[in-house]
């Protein structure tokens, strides 16, 4: 959101706008640390416009409030400059009670308030009413995001699981192709702002199908796009003007069908989306800026139906296409005795997931609200990067392009495989990350 949204936002007319801006003020930072006095807009007019201003900043920075004490208050806020402080002393009335009753700390992106005198007694009533208001906050986020358990109770069944145990409960019915249901649980605990896009190929009949149909109906929030749909444009339809799937298909995980089929036209908007969450269409019956963050697991054929000696040779997309998506992945076709043994566990209708489907979809929910932190040893992650920095090195100039992107996607599938547990990114995290990159991209060699 621009600095000039928010000014709009105080409800201003347009001569009053047009006197903040003659005074050089065009943020609401600025407008912050204002006193009346300075603003010269009048003493009702001026307090109203800066109380407005430490309002939306002090809603727009808060994290957190925790009450460690009867004497001490810690607020965290997203940012720590003046105007922030300014927003956080209003909220919490430290201007009204007086600077005699608190002293302020700062450090990194945590303001500290602590007790002076008796009067702190209602700075504290203060930070519960609104921790009521962030918890109120959190609550409606949550089922606004289908997640109606509660947290203890789904993240006790995650960590209890873990990310072996989602992939290998959902998948239950598919005999084998571990790697295949590593790399799509990994895409389904990434989020929408640092998707792990992934891209599965197997020749027709193979257990890509099955994949998909399990996401389809054990999960929700799917936007399931099938091969007709692919083939008349993901992004837009150029003949019609007509927009696809993909820019209707914001903050949902997205099934692809034949990835293969993208009609040439529609593959540079397609680009962009998959690499920045936004594009650009300008034909002769469409003009339109394009937002839509999502997260997609594509399904494609090799490019002569079947795999030949050279398997890499048969991807049939172009490079770049397949540098969008972190993880790649090679399945093999159904044999007699995986057909018999999904004959059986279908028949038998066993499986945690079919008792508990919507423990996993909130699991998955749930999970992506979560940010894990980094505390892998220095040289476990150097040792990382560096055997990621081999796989570019190895894969550049190939079909299973590998480049400049894996910047970004290898810190994505650590981060993906530690939220499922609601667990910091530990050593053996990378390991895992670093095994499916390294297993994903064997199965183009076997």
């Amino acid at each position: 959101m621009s600095d000039e949204d928010d000014l709009s936002k105080l409800g201003v007319i347009p001569s009053d706008r047009r006197k903040l801006e003659h005074m050089g003020i065009t943020t609401l930072e600025q407008l912050a640390v204002m006193s009346v006095q300075m603003l010269g807009m009048g003493p009702s007019k001026g307090k109203q416009l800066i109380q407005r201003a430490r309002n939306i900043l002090f809603n727009q920075n808060l994290v957190n409030i925790i009450i460690r004490d009867e004497d001490t208050v810690e607020v965290i806020v997203k940012q720590t400059n003046r105007a922030v402080r300014k927003a956080v002393l209003t909220a919490f009335d430290v201007y009204k009670t007086g600077w005699g009753t608190v002293a302020l700390d700062v450090e990194e992106n945590t303001l500290t308030l602590k007790r002076k005198s008796t009067g702190f007694n209602k700075v504290i009533r203060k930070a519960e009413a609104l921790q009521e208001v962030i918890e109120s906050k959190k609550l409606d986020e949550k089922e606004k995001e289908g997640i109606f358990l509660p947290e203890d109770e789904l993240k006790q069944f995650a960590r209890k699981r873990g990310f072996e145990g989602f992939w290998k409960n959902v998948f239950q019915e598919i005999h084998g192709n571990d790697i295949m249901k590593k790399v799509i649980a990994t895409s389904m605990f990434s989020t929408y702002e640092e998707p792990v896009h992934s891209l599965v190929i197997g020749e027709p009949g193979s257990s890509k199908t099955m994949a998909k149909e399990i996401i389809g109906e054990q999960f929700s929030d799917i936007s399931s796009i099938g091969a007709n749909t692919t083939r008349s444009g993901l992004v837009c339809n150029l003949g019609t003007g007509d927009l696809g799937a993909l820019p209707h298909a914001d903050r949902r995980l997205v099934l692809v069908d034949e990835f293969d089929k993208i009609p040439q036209d529609d593959i540079e908007y397609t680009y962009e989306l998959l690499s920045n969450g936004k594009c650009s269409v300008h034909s002769a019956k469409v003009h339109q800026n394009i937002r839509s963050q999502f997260i997609m697991i594509a399904f494609a054929n090799p490019k002569t139906k079947v795999f030949t000696k050279n398997a890499v040779g048969d991807i049939g997309l172009s490079p770049l296409l397949v540098s969008r998506c972190a993880l790649i992945v090679r399945v093999g076709n159904i044999g007699s005795d995986e057909r018999l043994d999904l004959f059986q566990k279908k028949f038998y209708d066993t499986g945690e997931i079919k008792k508990k489907p919507e423990y996993y979809d909130q699991w998955m929910r749930l999970a992506r609200r979560y940010q894990p932190e980094i505390n892998a040893s220095e040289s476990q992650v150097k040792s990382y990067l560096k055997q990621m920095s081999e796989v570019v090195e190895n894969y550049y100039n190939t079909n299973l392009r590998r480049d400049l992107r894996m910047a970004d996607y290898i810190r994505r599938i650590p981060m993906a495989i530690a939220r499922a547990s609601f667990s910091p990114i530990e050593d053996d995290t990378l390991d895992k990350a670093e095994g499916i990159v390294k297993e994903s991209i064997a199965t183009w060699h076997q």
